[in-house]
């Protein structure tokens, strides 16, 4: 008995190590299957949000209502299915009789359910045309990976300075540009003085807004909005980024409400963010004076920088007749941001000032704050 016991345990063997295997290998195909769908669920939201915020955008620039969603829970119960090509024929030992077995493998990688969210209501809405906790762009200006001005461009919508602080700025800077030692300051200098120059030149009635003290105080007591961030025209949207480069040379931006030793601003609410590059789109391809708004951008050169005058938001109507990195269609129209000169000194800082704005509606209207949907989800055919 004890030899037959022996006889029968190695006749099972195989087809515990066959069954085995056939587990492990549904296992690893299994696990590499969904490891392809969570990839590929990555790039599909990723690109979502990215078109979602372009076509927002475009709306903005059209005065088209906006409307925002967002992909809930996927659930997703993939079945392992599938055949090997061939079955296993197993003969004991003792000769009695044979017997087979043909494993199943099943892959499949589809979905079975998924849910949409409406953010169009209550909660999100309200989250998203409020004020920006400081807490949130303090992370963002602490990160030097953001440039100053481009960060700047999109938080603030307006600078209210009084008269003394306007001639401490602009006395100031033409102080330090005259005094300029250090390589990174003198170039510095010699960008925002071309930028003034090219702003005297275009805007007639401010030829002398940033060479003359007394005609500057005289233009800013008349009209105390006229540091109103707006892409309005090249001459509005000058103005501004030059006081805003000569704010980052000569003092600084208030944190908070009340500090001293720093300019208060005016922030925008996500919602006015993503207006604003509604207005950069307006302002290269519908305005009678088209032009397409730039940022500087300092770039690392042994140790030091170099300043560089860039696009800021690059975004074109029509077939693209380049790569683009986001393209979508509104009214059958298609508008598309063109893929950046990643690298280049000339580089268009579409796709960070697309990160920047997204990251931070995203950060202001945060899981907790954003409207819970029904559960209830639409059943989709699994792929085959």
């Amino acid at each position: 008995m004890f030899f037959l016991s022996r006889i029968s345990y190695r006749a099972r063997k195989p087809a515990v190590s066959l069954a085995v295997v056939s587990g492990l290998a549904a296992a690893g195909c299994s696990q590499v299957q969904m490891g392809y769908n969570v990839l590929s669920y990555d790039a599909a939201i990723a690109d979502t949000a990215n078109q979602q915020l372009l076509l927002n955008a475009v709306r903005a620039s059209q005065h088209y209502p906006k409307s925002f969603t967002q992909p809930g829970n996927l659930k997703a119960t993939p079945p392992v299915t599938g055949n090997f090509d061939s079955a296993f024929n197993l003969t004991r030992i003792d000769g009695l009789t044979t017997y087979g077995f043909t494993p199943k493998l099943a892959v499949d990688g589809g979905y079975n359910e998924f849910s949409l969210n409406n953010l169009n209501f209550d909660e999100y809405m309200t989250r998203i045309r409020s004020e920006i906790k400081p807490a949130i762009t303090q992370r963002f200006e602490q990160n030097r990976n953001w440039p100053g001005q481009l960060r700047d461009l999109l938080y603030i919508q307006e600078f209210k300075l009084s008269e003394q602080e306007v001639r401490f700025i602009d006395s100031r800077r033409k102080t330090i540009c005259l005094h300029a030692t250090t390589r990174s300051l003198i170039q510095r200098c010699k960008t925002l003085n071309d930028q003034i120059a090219e702003f005297a030149n275009e805007c007639e009635d401010a030829r002398s807004h940033f060479f003359s003290l007394p005609d500057r105080i005289d233009r800013v007591r008349k009209d105390r909005g006229i540091y109103f961030n707006s892409a309005a025209n090249f001459c509005h949207y000058n103005r501004f980024r030059i006081l805003l480069e000569e704010v980052h040379i000569t003092t600084k931006i208030c944190s908070k409400a009340q500090q001293f030793g720093c300019v208060q601003v005016v922030r925008r609410t996500p919602l006015d963010m993503i207006g604003y590059l509604g207005d950069l789109i307006a302002a290269q391809n519908y305005r009678s004076e088209r032009f397409v708004p730039k940022v500087i951008v300092g770039i690392s050169v042994g140790s030091d920088f170099e300043f560089h005058d860039v696009p800021l938001f690059d975004v074109r109507i029509g077939a693209p007749t380049v790569p683009a990195s986001v393209l979508v269609m509104h009214e059958g129209i298609p508008y598309y941001i063109p893929r950046p000169d990643f690298g280049s000194p000339d580089e268009a800082r579409s796709m960070q000032t697309l990160d920047l704005v997204l990251q931070t509606v995203q950060a202001a209207t945060k899981g907790e704050d954003v409207p819970k949907t029904s559960q209830t989800v639409t059943t989709i055919p699994a792929k085959k």
